[in-house]
């Protein structure tokens, strides 16, 4: 607990030195309310330690993934067990907070790095999301005329060009945002939460974030009733969830998202049977192979609930064998059945073998061990994947901004096609042949064409991405819940780096302005 009063910083009236042309003449500004923004990270990105095993998963540097570049499938699954971690808020906080806060209760400066630990930064990963923070901070809580003038300036300029506005209306909005700024106090929050335990509890873990939040204004005596989240990824579906199914909406003025899988992604079924894509650095530290993912995943709701949900729509996973029929699935609104719980088919999503990376090849209770893993798992797609997936269908926060990626220069998986080459008369007919690649993006199977009498070896290859995206999500996911938002803008960017792109800043600040404007 911070030795300083977090809460207790705001004198609701504050002084501004007018330019030297007037003088000196001080401008006394009454700000109406404390309108807290909590920044709610995606996937991955909340610090985590496993409060048993003593591992920890912090995301503060390079420096600090590094020593995942070497762990093994084992490793991962006993360190990242949703039953042993909780949030690590001792992570390494940004710095470069312009304003300096003062604790009225002792009339102590608050150091930054006690203010930022104080107020969450700590929980959510710095090389992520540590700048985006500290420019969020200081731009919504400036004091000084120099620098209104030119936020308003930067303002009207992205009204401009981003949105295409013409002259007269982009100074209109960023007048408007301007005068919003002045009223109230915005200090930057941050929720991580364990996102290898189902979103369900993670939205439980941001409605008493959100709550303390309030209530610690509110002891100060400051006017504060609603806050506003920003939300990454899958942190979305977590905002979405505490607002629209916990009932939290009455304490929120609003939410933006950004890069929200609205109904999943294709690229998690890949994950889970090759590894991660792209990057050979980033596969290394998230894993490299479908057994580094399994082992982690198969046990893990919060990631499990990013696959594609029924509304992504059908057909996403394609198998095409040579010389023989295509064939494509969910064929209808049931992905579960079909491509997560399929056990017996090669391409179903889970392989128990993968998920137990501890386990003897002659052990005596093999058998017995991987049907407990397989229940484990099922139950998990049973129980909280498909019930999430339902109860978040299509349900948005009232005040909803949101911003995603279609851009051809990062593609993501929309459809994930196995094609297959016939490969049956390169005498490949040792035992050996069957297992090899079977944890990377190749898959190579047996089967016996009766027709002609003789067996049939495939090796599939999985497709590389195929549609408009961030890298991650596929705009046909991302641009889900346009329709009914207050606003939206499509961003050309990448999806863990989303935040530090100037356009989808800029829509982030006028989006916090503009939701702001409504309280009353």
């Amino acid at each position: 607990m911070s030795q300083y009063d977090i809460y207790n910083i705001f004198d609701m009236a504050s002084s501004h030195m007018r330019p030297s042309e007037e003088q000196h003449v001080t401008e006394v500004v009454l700000h109406e309310a404390v309108i807290p923004v909590i920044f709610v990270p995606g996937v991955m990105g909340s610090n985590l330690k496993n409060t048993e095993q003593g591992g920890k998963w912090r995301v503060d540097d390079i420096w600090s993934v590094r020593g995942w570049m070497t762990k093994s499938a084992q490793d991962r699954k006993e360190i990242l067990n949703p039953h042993q971690t909780e949030v690590d808020p001792e992570g390494n906080a940004p710095t470069g907070i312009k304003r300096r806060y003062i604790d009225y209760q002792t009339r102590r400066f608050i150091p930054e790095e006690s203010l930022a630990k104080a107020r969450g930064w700590g929980e959510v990963g710095k090389m992520s999301y540590g700048d985006f923070l500290v420019w969020l901070e200081n731009q919504l809580n400036i004091d000084d005329d120099a620098e209104f003038e030119v936020m308003q300036k930067d303002l009207a300029a992205y009204y401009k060009i981003v949105r295409q506005l013409p002259e007269a209306e982009a100074e209109s909005r960023a007048n408007a945002n301007i005068q919003t700024l002045g009223r109230f106090n915005f200090p930057v929050h941050a929720c991580g939460y364990n996102w290898l335990q189902s979103n369900k509890d993670s939205a439980a873990t941001l409605s008493q974030r959100v709550g303390d939040i309030i209530a610690g204004y509110q002891a100060a005596r400051m006017d504060c009733h609603n806050a506003i989240l920003v939300t990454h990824s899958m942190g979305g579906l977590v905002a979405r969830y505490y607002s629209e199914v916990d009932g939290g909406k009455d304490s929120l003025l609003g939410i933006v998202h950004g890069v929200m899988p609205t109904v999943g992604a294709g690229v998690f079924y890949r994950r889970m049977k090759c590894g991660t894509e792209g990057d050979w650095k980033a596969s290394q530290v998230l894993g490299e192979d479908g057994e580094e993912m399994t082992a982690v995943l198969a046990q893990a709701p919060g990631p499990l609930q990013l696959v594609p949900t029924p509304q992504y729509g059908s057909g996403w996973l394609r198998i095409e064998p040579e010389g023989q029929p295509n064939f494509a699935l969910p064929t209808g609104d049931d992905p579960y059945t079909e491509i997560y719980l399929e056990r017996e088919k090669w391409w179903g999503m889970m392989e128990p073998e993968l998920a137990m990376p501890e386990l003897e090849t002659e052990s005596p209770d093999r058998q017995q061990k991987l049907e407990t893993k397989w229940k484990s798992y099922q139950s998990i797609i049973v129980d909280k994947v498909k019930p999430f997936h339902q109860e978040l269908t299509n349900k948005f926060n009232a005040d909803t901004y949101l911003f995603y990626s279609d851009s051809e220069d990062h593609k993501s998986y929309g459809t994930i096609y196995w094609r297959g080459e016939d490969i049956s008369d390169r005498h490949l007919r040792h035992r050996a042949v069957l297992k090899n690649n079977q944890i990377g993006t190749k898959r190579t199977t047996q089967e016996f064409d009766a027709h002609n009498s003789r067996q049939v070896y495939q090796r599939y290859t999985v497709s590389e991405p195929d549609e408009p995206g961030d890298g991650t999500v596929p705009a046909r996911s991302g641009s889900i819940g346009t329709e009914g938002a207050k606003d939206s803008l499509i961003v050309a960017t990448a999806h863990e780096s989303a935040y530090n792109d100037a356009y989808a800043r800029g829509f982030t600040l006028g989006s916090i302005l503009e939701i702001a404007s409504t309280w009353s």
